[in-house]
């Protein structure tokens, strides 16, 4: 049977020809949104305009520019990156170094009562996969997780970037911030394995993609999802999905938990994925994610330490 192709959109930098950036187009998105991730992923020094390309070369123009502000929708092709017309000369297109970042694949059944809370209160505004659209019945949860939108395996990030300033939860604990329900959201298990591989994301600047945004009952701010933490894993997509060549190029393959999580493939000694970068960051994930809840509750004591000193 034939592979469906990564992608049927691609992009290609004019001063060598490599393939810089692309996606699949399923429907939806248009021009300017494109053109935005393509910023988002590459470094371009000086003024850009995206052309047609030419069937047999990469680097040649093969029609009129892109209106980079454009609502229609992207057509599915081959693009090429050159300064804007009169004379689209060539330009030199850099990856930027930003990489998505590592999730855990698990899901942590052994729950800090502040996690527990998270999951109670994430079930009760919800009732539904906020994903497909699914409704929770008669209060069976099997097949529904609760998942965080903003990973707790990285709280260093989270603490770097100020992220608890976009919490207006009263209900949570001042260092708790990463287990608000605004930083979170109910959907199936499988929706939400891939929305942790970056498979599935919510841009909250397009009004169409907002599948979560639509689903509130409760009017308050301190209900609703955060779109600039919603804004922070969609770039994760991009990240993922856009940049480069694709994910075929990676060095190495990424996680499959059907093979690595196989009975006598958990193994760091025996030369197996593992071993490698990329099994070694996801192990960092996982132990830092389960972790997450031990290491905020002695920061919270350290600091009332602190104040009655």
């Amino acid at each position: 049977m034939a592979q469906i192709p990564r992608r049927n959109v691609h992009v290609f930098s004019s001063s060598n020809g490599a393939e810089v950036g692309g996606f699949f187009q399923h429907g939806g998105v248009a021009i300017s949104t494109f053109i935005g991730w393509i910023n988002q992923v590459c470094y371009i020094p000086v003024e850009w305009a995206l052309y047609p390309c030419q069937f047999d070369n990469n680097r040649a123009v093969g029609g009129a520019a892109l209106d980079s502000i454009s609502a229609n929708e992207l057509p599915p092709g081959r693009y090429v990156i050159r300064t804007p017309s009169p004379e689209p000369a060539q330009i030199a297109v850099y990856l930027t170094t930003d990489v998505p970042r590592t999730r855990a694949y698990s899901v942590n059944y052994t729950c800090t009562p502040q996690e527990t809370n998270f999951v109670t209160r994430v079930r009760a505004r919800d009732s539904r996969c906020c994903i497909t659209g699914d409704l929770v019945a008669g209060e069976d949860y099997t097949g529904f997780e609760a998942a965080h939108i903003f990973p707790l395996s990285e709280t260093d990030i989270w603490n770097e970037l100020n992220y608890k300033r976009f919490i207006e939860d009263d209900q949570i604990q001042p260092g708790f911030e990463l287990n608000s329900v605004q930083q979170g959201f109910l959907c199936s298990s499988t929706e939400h394995r891939m929305f942790d591989d970056y498979s599935i994301g919510v841009n909250p600047d397009v009004r169409a993609y907002l599948v979560i945004w639509d689903i509130h009952h409760d009017d308050s701010s301190a209900g609703q999802l955060s779109s600039a933490i919603l804004r922070d894993h969609f770039r994760q997509c991009v990240l993922r999905h856009v940049k480069g060549a694709g994910e075929s190029n990676e060095p190495q393959r990424r996680f499959d938990p059907d093979i690595d999580l196989h009975a006598g493939n958990f193994n760091l000694t025996t030369g197996s994925w593992w071993s490698g970068s990329e099994g070694k960051r996801r192990l960092e994930a996982e132990l830092a994610g389960r972790l997450w809840g031990a290491v905020a509750t002695q920061n919270q004591i350290c600091e009332v330490e602190q104040l009655h000193q």
